[in-house]
């Protein structure tokens, strides 16, 4: 790990305010607008937005590493509606750009792959390689037996604290004590969102997880997060930012315009899904053909509403941030 990240546990995350502070947003939108308009000659237009009565989800694909920037501040500034975005732990991994996030109206969101990389941070000062996280991801997610290996059992040898939640050796196993901490960080999530929309706003999320330049595969996450506070769902599709902003650029290197474009709210009711626990793994794995369904099709809805030069490309994996990199600082 670089000497400026820091391992975030579930726990750091319970006392984040996912509501952004008035005084910090207001002057962060000002800002951006200014930076679009006079610096970079950069106008946002919003195609189609929908009326609303109550929070939504805007479902959007994630093609540049400061969309949320416009998006937000063009949906807040045009249409008044204020949203919360849910960003991935390792944002937070960076104590500068942490603090920024805390004060932004960010929802931290966790996945099993930086709560892999971590806990293995924790017991060895480094993060697995390559293949050591595949081979942990098999156990995760397969369920395959923990390799007779120093690297592997150092794991499960002793009493410790996973991510701190109690792990006693010889009685929880691996897989078990990753998927408890990864539920119970997840309800702290849920439960930030839920604090949002009991303020009247909105949820912003990208299914797919990080940037790519073209929309890449969807993820089950949002359609679980979605299912479990039972709001309406609207896909958007964002295309532009790459044609006026190079990577990870925050002035535009070219004016020109960004386009959001929305799609009709819609719930998801799906009759399998009565009773399920949103990111409990049993759930998860009994339930996967009908979250992955319902996925594909929010992930064709936002597909349709995007430049084409925006749209899928042969490879569905997306071509951002890669392997570890793409959770783990």
């Amino acid at each position: 790990m670089g000497s400026h990240a820091h391992i975030v546990l579930p726990q750091d995350v319970d006392g984040y305010n996912p509501v952004a502070n008035p005084l910090f947003w207001g002057v962060t939108l000002r800002l951006s607008l200014w930076i679009q308009k006079i610096w970079g000659g950069v106008r946002v237009e919003l195609e189609d937005f929908p009326s609303l009565d109550a929070p939504v989800m805007f479902a959007m694909n994630h093609s540049h590493y400061f969309d949320f920037l416009h998006a937000r501040g063009a949906i807040d500034h045009q249409a008044g509606v204020r949203t919360a975005s849910f960003v991935k732990y390792r944002a937070f991994q960076n104590r500068i750009e942490g603090a920024y996030m805390r004060r932004m109206g960010n929802i931290p969101l966790t996945s099993r792959g930086y709560l892999i990389c971590a806990d293995f941070a924790q017991i060895h000062g480094r993060k697995p390689d390559e293949k050591e996280y595949r081979v942990l991801r098999e156990v995760v997610d397969g369920g395959a037996a923990l390799p007779n290996q120093p690297v592997f059992q150092a794991l499960v040898a002793n009493n410790r604290k996973v991510l701190g939640s109690e792990f006693v050796a010889g009685q929880t196993g691996y897989r078990q004590a990753i998927s408890d901490v990864y539920s119970k960080a997840m309800a702290t999530t849920l439960a930030q969102a839920e604090r949002v929309v009991s303020a009247g706003q909105s949820l912003q999320i990208y299914p797919e997880g990080l940037y790519s330049t073209r929309l890449s595969q969807g993820r089950i996450g949002a359609v679980q997060i979605a299912v479990a506070l039972g709001i309406p769902v609207v896909p958007v599709g964002f295309s532009g930012m790459n044609d006026c902003f190079h990577d990870k650029a925050l002035k535009a290197h070219s004016g020109g315009v960004l386009r959001l474009r929305f799609g009709k709210p819609y719930r998801i009711q799906r009759t399998e899904l009565q009773g399920f626990r949103p990111f409990n793994f049993e759930d998860e794995v009994r339930h996967r053909s009908v979250l992955e369904e319902e996925t594909h099709s929010l992930m064709c809805k936002i597909n349709g509403l995007l430049d084409p030069s925006c749209q899928w490309g042969e490879d569905l994996q997306g071509n951002g941030l890669q392997g570890i990199s793409r959770f783990f600082s």
